[in-house]
């Protein structure tokens, strides 16, 4: 066999190298068909990996016990093909072999080359795109779906373990995901209560359906195509070909009630390893295109394609295989990097991923983003470059093809962003197609394969490389041709680049070769319902998670205990001495009122200041009410330890003539309460300055129509009992005072009116939480 290759390293990519044999053998010895010096490549084994051919496949063999073989970015278990293009990485951070070509020697077996003349697709040099045509890519795409074909005529299962009959090797897959089998003749198909679901044609499987030559099964980044009983793979695992027809959005203008063009006719193509990056003055549209083209918000028309599959019609089944790095960082500040990025993996990956999987992806991700040595610092500690890092480490933990970034270079020095850019060149290199917003210029030209000029009023006004824009705009460097796209309309910019050379290339000739797009077909028997997830596994892990940040947080948690402390410092200090019933009565009114207003304030930020974090990891199957129990259970533990602080320290001075426990549970209820309506304040307020202020708001009335300072009748007592809990709460604890002396409401209308309370606002909180949308 003679094998073709390019060694791309550290150290620059060598000339193309030829290796002969029976098999090729990888490693730093010197007997090695494929050597490596050792002072050069320590993180190659002696013997590595190896080549063999097997009828018309090459096959690559990890044979090192102490370092990675990868493949694309993905690593070989056992064994993998290979064809034309790929890379070979020779441990996370070693050399990548770039296979060139291969063919059989002349013993007689069939050649390994593919049947169509493809060009490979090889590393790209700074400032430059990728050079292969539409046709080629198609070629590629095609060559590589016949390669992975699976006939179900006999049934199977389909996951990532190594026994099943179609095994699809990604994180997001469960090992045994879903299953194929037959029915009345005709293949059907059932999920195996997966982590991430199994779709049909872009709908969740919610029970066993009958399928039909022509749906298309989505499992994690894989498509699976049924043609009879014949199932076709068209992965999307570092394949991703973004495509915008025809983009357009318009907002109202709030004074003149004109409409306003944000996005005006966006046509693009990005194509697999794409390094893309959107420029354009303040108004022009950016952040609004970025937010369509991943999915977080639909346009007024126009569509978007992930590889001839309608994106916003499909974003279900596609979410998992689409990254989002927004501008504010997703991460628990309060966590260390690597404790941070477990508990993702925990809450992102299938339950029967082991903790030795979980724990190779993430130091396997600080090693990619460079944070090794500071696995165990806290995120709060970070530099801002590194901040940067992390959330990308965040967000690549599920291997996902498609990644955006919005802004994530605001704010860092020049070193840091060229570092930054740096490192997102070599995620896209790794064949991911990626798409960032930035303002900072100093590195675009170095880094970046295209780059996508809109002017104001969203319109397209250049798509090229770096150099070629420099040449289109007359203009000695990117940052100005801010200043050109202000000398003309934005029409006249849009107009010059439709007639352009430039738009042939990068948009009429890329999108002529791609069809319509899938359309999303109705499945008989299968019902859209919620994500799949397991509600009690994503409570204990965010739980746990929980519990972590307040250990950090530990002067936060003594601030709260402290609060409880000084109110009843302050009750010791006045209620020393108790000399009358009604004196007895004021004492429990004021400590039945502090009750709920702690456990309001406990709650009122928890929710809003997670939002960025909550919306971002609902696109990972993250159930509402999980989140919710988690919070509620911690918080509510909070305000009982401050219930029984507060009762503890004034009892023990001033001994109100009501049982301790008594005002326990009374007390308990007034913080279960007061809990519940701080996190609904937190899930309806858009900042925490909007809660903080809300929480007056809600608390006052209660003090005021409690009935305990005055009498209540009419409107006011009918107002009292429908939304004042302190109204019941207080007459919980009337009705266990000695002599009274007042008309009470039964103990079990007092209960019920208090459950009820709670219940709604956990309700009305886990909605808000069902409707909240990933924004950026």
């Amino acid at each position: 066999m003679k094998f073709k290759y390019r060694i791309e390293s550290a150290q620059g990519i060598s000339s193309d190298k030829e290796a002969v044999g029976p098999v090729i053998r990888i490693g730093r010895s010197a007997s090695m068909e494929v050597p490596f010096d050792e002072a050069l490549f320590p993180q190659v084994s002696s013997i590595h990996a190896e080549l063999q051919l097997r009828a018309n496949f090459l096959i690559v063999l990890p044979r090192s016990q102490s370092n990675r073989t990868l493949l694309n970015n993905e690593e070989v278990k056992t064994q993998a093909p290979v064809k034309v293009g790929d890379r070979i990485q020779l441990g996370y951070t070693g050399p990548f072999l770039h296979v060139l070509g291969f063919e059989a020697d002349p013993i007689g077996k069939p050649s390994a080359t593919p049947p169509v003349a493809i060009k490979p697709i090889e590393p790209v040099e700074s400032g430059k795109t990728l050079t292969a045509s539409a046709e080629q890519l198609a070629a590629i795409r095609q060559e590589f779906s016949q390669a992975l074909k699976f006939d179900v005529a006999e049934g199977g299962i389909v996951g990532r373990d190594a026994g099943v009959k179609i095994r699809l090797d990604h994180p997001l897959v469960s090992r045994k995901h879903a299953e194929f089998f037959l029915k009345n003749g005709k293949v059907a198909l059932r999920d195996l209560a997966s982590a991430n679901g199994t779709y049909v044609n872009g709908e969740l499987l919610s029970r066993p359906v009958a399928l039909k030559s022509g749906d298309r099964i989505s499992i994690g980044p894989f498509d699976l195509v049924l043609n009879g009983t014949v199932l076709t793979s068209l992965s999307r695992s570092n394949n991703v070909e973004l495509i915008a027809r025809g983009i357009g959005r318009t907002v109202t203008d709030r004074v003149s009630r004109s409409q306003i063009n944000l996005l005006n006719n966006i046509r693009l193509a990005i194509r697999p390893g794409e390094f893309a990056c959107l420029l354009g003055p303040s108004g022009s549209g950016k952040s609004t295109l970025l937010s369509v083209l991943s999915g977080r918000s639909s346009p007024e028309s126009g569509l978007v394609e992930i590889n001839g599959i309608d994106l916003h019609s499909n974003f279900e089944s596609l979410k998992g295989d689409i990254a989002l790095v927004p501008q504010k960082d997703v991460l628990h500040d309060a966590l260390s990097v690597q404790t941070a990025l477990e508990y993702t993996a925990k809450l992102r990956l299938p339950p029967d991923t082991s903790a030795q999987e979980k724990a190779e992806n993430v130091l396997r991700l600080l090693e990619t983003v460079g944070l090794e040595k500071r696995a165990r610092t806290l995120i709060r500690n970070l530099s801002g470059g590194e901040l940067k890092r992390a959330s990308l480490a965040n967000e690549l933990l599920c291997r996902p093809s498609l990644l955006f970034l919005d802004e994530v270079t605001s704010g860092l020095d020049e070193q840091t962003d060229n570092e930054i850019m740096k490192l997102f060149r070599k995620i896209a290199d790794s064949n991911k197609t990626v798409v960032c917003i930035t303002h900072n210029l100093a590195n675009v030209e170095a880094c970046c394969h295209l780059v996508i000029i809109l002017t104001s009023g969203g319109r397209l006004a250049f798509v090229g490389t770096p150099g070629e824009a420099k040449s289109y705009f007359a203009v000695s460097r990117l940052g100005e041709i801010y200043q050109v796209l202000a000398s003309e309309s934005p029409a006249h910019w849009e107009e010059k680049f439709q007639k352009s050379n430039h738009h042939k290339t990068y948009i009429a000739s890329r999108l002529s070769a791609n069809s319509s797009p899938t359309p999303k077909a109705s499945v008989e028997h299968v019902q859209a319902g919620h994500v799949t997830g397991a509600i009690f596994r994503q409570c204990y892990t965010l739980t746990q998670r929980y519990i972590s940040i307040w250990k950090t947080n530990r002067l936060a948690l003594l601030l709260l205990l402290g609060q409880c402390l000084l109110v009843a410092a302050l009750l010791v200090l006045v209620f020393k001495e108790l000399k009358s019933p009604i004196e007895t009565r004021n004492l429990l009114f004021l400590m039945n009122i502090t009750c709920l207003w702690l456990g309001c304030n406990n709650s009122a930020k928890e929710l809003v200041k997670e939002r960025v974090i909550y919306t971002r990891e609902r696109d990972f199957n993250l159930r509402a009410i999980s989140y919710l129990l988690s919070k509620f259970l911690i918080l509510m533990g909070i305000g009982l330890l401050q219930v029984l602080l507060l009762v503890g320290v004034v009892n023990s001075v001033c001994h109100p003539e009501v049982s301790f426990t008594k005002q326990l549970y009374v007390f308990g209820l007034s913080a279960l309460v007061g809990t519940s309506l701080g996190l609904f304040i937190s899930a309806a307020s858009k900042t925490e300055e909007v809660a903080i202020a809300l929480v007056p708001i809600a608390v006052i009335p209660q003090i005021i129509l409690a009935g305990a300072i005055v009498s209540l009748s009419g409107v006011s007592q009918r107002l009292s009992q429908l939304f004042i809990t302190d109204y019941w709460t207080q007459q919980l604890l009337d009705g266990a005072l000695p002599n009274a002396g007042r008309v009470q409401e039964s103990a079990t209308s007092c209960f019920l009116a208090i459950g009820l309370h709670a219940t709604f606002f956990l309700v009305a909180t886990y909605l808000l939480l069902r409707k909240s949308k990933p924004s950026i």
